[in-house]
């Protein structure tokens, strides 16, 4: 499954308000279960020479904690106070605010990019467009990055097949994904990536996608629980303990 694709061709669901609001009545099992973003994908994210960047949308600090990691100076913007709350407790060193990419708590040219992890297809992009053009240094870029597993075969084929939005999802092109942002002056790349994960990792990270978080209870067992089991049968059938899960991780990046 992914991590909540878009709504329409190109939007996610973003405005169902359910949806939207689904993250923060599961903040520590987000922090539990997501993967952290492959670390080629970071640095190709993070303009060379930066100083001090944002993470919008930022979660409960996934890319927050890897940017540190990098001896960045890093705003952490989240508009959910169960996600913040997690953020700030595992990444004190961030400078973290509670605000939507609408209403950036920036001052104006402040920061070397902006960057934005399965997060974008949240914002209404025409205002989170202009708040990136306001904070960004001259120089600066916007980096985005969605991460999903790639074409899938076999057992991965069987597990896309109970992700609610399967119509919606898959390998997309993330030129569409960046709503707003103009095509022509975009650089894309895909990081490819493998998890080796349990059937309880599974289980664990779609319970954290919106689609699954708000199907009700009885459908929401029903849906984990059978991911579970697909992933136990590919396990078994390898007489291993984990199975190879093969990831993407697509990135844009846009200097205004």
């Amino acid at each position: 499954m992914t991590a909540d694709g878009p709504g329409g061709p190109d939007r996610a669901p973003a405005l169902d308000p359910r949806r939207a609001g689904a993250f923060g009545s599961s903040a520590e099992e987000y922090e539990r279960w997501r993967p952290r973003y492959p670390d080629d994908a970071v640095d190709w994210l993070v303009p060379p020479g930066a100083v001090r960047v944002a993470d919008v949308g930022a979660g409960t600090g996934k890319l927050t904690g890897q940017l540190l990691e990098r001896g960045l100076g890093v705003v952490a913007v989240e508009p959910d106070p169960a996600m913040l709350d997690v953020l700030r407790r595992r990444h004190p060193a961030a400078e973290a605010h509670f605000a939507g990419a609408e209403r950036l708590p920036l001052a104006d040219a402040s920061v070397d990019a902006v960057l934005v992890a399965t997060a974008w297809h949240w914002f209404r992009p025409d205002a989170a467009v202009a708040e990136v053009r306001r904070v960004l240094r001259p120089g600066g870029w916007l980096g985005l990055v969605w991460t999903g597993p790639r074409p899938r075969t076999g057992w991965t084929a069987a597990l896309a097949e109970l992700d609610p939005d399967r119509a919606r999802t898959g390998f997309r092109d993330p030129v569409r994904r960046a709503v707003g942002v103009p095509a022509d002056e975009v650089e894309t790349v895909d990081v490819l990536w493998d998890r080796h994960v349990t059937p309880d990792d599974v289980r664990g990270l779609l319970g954290t996608h919106s689609g699954v978080a708000v199907l009700p209870a009885a459908e929401r067992r029903r849906v984990l629980d059978a991911a579970w089991a697909i992933v136990d049968a590919e396990r078994r059938r390898l007489g291993t303990a984990t199975v190879v899960w093969p990831q993407a991780a697509e990135c844009v990046r846009w200097r205004p």
